[in-house]
């Protein structure tokens, strides 16, 4: 089978595969709307690397640019003949089988995934959803609220991966001046060259890639990060108490409905707001992680 040809299933089977492979709220909602076209084999499936860029950068912005990094970084490899991620994926392509790859990791919500570890893991939880929607109020999450919910799933895996609690303090330090070198980044693209502001936007960039891999709350921030880039940009209110919100019908919908808001292709969706949204969760998380481990110790 060529596969890069677009496979052509039932929805059944379409919605089969969302929910055990594709656990990501996202693709697996572009997936299930028929965005994102899955191809190979539906034990296997995959998904072009161009597809996904377009997506993201519907609108008129660059979030596909850094969509593209992570899918041909984390889900470059399809199941073997032994049935393992070890097989390196046709060029172009990425792999759709998330539970079991590089960018899946312990300390994760619980909401789309079982044993993060383990291939065909996905589920979805609405208790661990519930566990997020509690923390809404007037229909939106504030980023920071986000941010302690990342803290507690860590905090509830003995498996995850968080750097000591020295190094928490330090990153939460380092962050803060992150924070800073963000906002001159913001200042440099609107008020000097585009060339300028670009290299002010790897510049950060690279600070936080770098740590996605190595830490799971540093990972975890990434996908909420992503989230935030997503939608952060509806039309309509994306503030409380003074923070970046997100709409908890818009995450339901994702979560549990496989479905994108209406008009997402619409708005801009923009890298910049990533590097923004995942340092702001980062700061969050790691004072949230610290403060309740040295509570428990």
């Amino acid at each position: 089978m060529d596969p890069h040809a677009t496979l052509n299933v039932m929805d059944e089977a379409t919605d089969q595969i969302v929910r055990t492979k594709v656990t990501c709220p996202f693709l697996g909602s572009a997936v299930h709307q028929k965005f994102l076209a899955v191809r190979g084999d539906a034990d296997n499936p995959l998904a072009s690397i161009e597809d996904v860029r377009r997506l993201g950068n519907s609108g008129g912005g660059d979030l596909g640019d850094l969509l593209v990094t992570f899918a041909s970084g984390n889900h470059a490899f399809m199941r073997g003949n032994d049935g393992k991620l070890n097989k390196k994926v046709p060029n172009g392509l990425f792999s759709l089988e998330l539970p079991g790859s590089q960018g899946s990791h312990p300390g994760h919500s619980g909401i789309l995934q079982g044993d993060p570890e383990k291939l065909d893991s996905g589920r979805v939880s609405e208790a661990d959803f519930e566990r997020l929607a509690r923390r809404a109020k007037s229909g939106l999450i504030k980023r920071s609220d986000i941010g302690r919910f990342i803290a507690e799933n860590l905090l509830k895996d003995p498996k995850s991966k968080v750097f000591g609690l020295n190094v928490v303090e330090l990153l939460v330090r380092d962050l803060g001046v992150l924070v800073e070198s963000i906002g001159r980044t913001l200042g440099t693209k609107l008020t000097g060259s585009d060339e300028d502001g670009a290299a002010a936007q790897r510049m950060a960039e690279e600070k936080l890639t770098k740590l996605l891999g190595e830490d799971n709350l540093v990972g975890s921030c990434g996908e909420y990060g992503l989230l935030f880039a997503l939608l952060i940009n509806k039309p309509g209110i994306h503030d409380l108490d003074g923070e970046p919100a997100l709409s908890l019908d818009d995450l339901r919908r994702m979560f549990l409905d496989m479905s994108l808001p209406v008009g997402w292709d619409t708005w801009k969706k923009r890298r910049m707001d990533w590097t923004l949204h995942t340092t702001g969760l980062l700061l969050s998380a790691a004072q949230e992680y610290h403060a309740r481990a040295r509570n428990a110790s």
